[in-house]
């Protein structure tokens, strides 16, 4: 958006805040509203929590910390050439196929083993947490590439 857009979206309003507020409900970036306004990012973000327009990210979790005496705990064994031989049941349960590529994350807990549906969900949710005003286009992005 130009400057000359975002000076027409907030011609009249008083405040920085409902200046914030207009831009960001008009689609710009917190980043960009900042340097529009001449505020820091942190400011841009207060206001937007604060009118409910984001909601302010959860600590994140590793899936390994989350386990409950509950869990399903699997049992495979390493075979000579480091590979781990899963039951098909466990395959298809978690969008495993033979062939295809996994996304191992070591973790302190152990390792953490994701199909690429389940990286892209996990990759799509931490950046919605941390950067919630790139997430529309960190997830087009992210559908672009898994879709070639």
């Amino acid at each position: 958006m130009t400057k000359e857009e975002m000076d027409s979206l907030t011609e009249g309003l008083d405040s920085k805040a409902a200046k914030v507020r207009a831009l960001y409900s008009a689609g710009v970036s917190a980043g960009d509203i900042g340097r529009y306004i001449g505020i820091r990012y942190q400011h841009v973000y207060n206001v937007l929590l604060r009118a409910g327009l984001i909601a302010k990210a959860a600590p994140a979790t590793s899936p390994a910390s989350a386990l409950n005496p509950d869990s399903e705990i699997i049992v495979a064994r390493i075979g000579k050439n480091g590979g781990i031989e899963l039951p098909d049941s466990v395959m298809e349960r978690y969008g495993l196929k033979a062939g295809e590529a996994v996304y191992c994350q070591a973790l302190p807990e152990g390792l953490m083993v994701l199909s690429q549906e389940a990286a892209l969900a996990h990759v799509t949710r931490m950046a919605r947490e941390k950067m919630p005003e790139q997430a529309a286009l960190i997830e087009a992005l992210l559908k672009g590439r898994s879709s070639t």
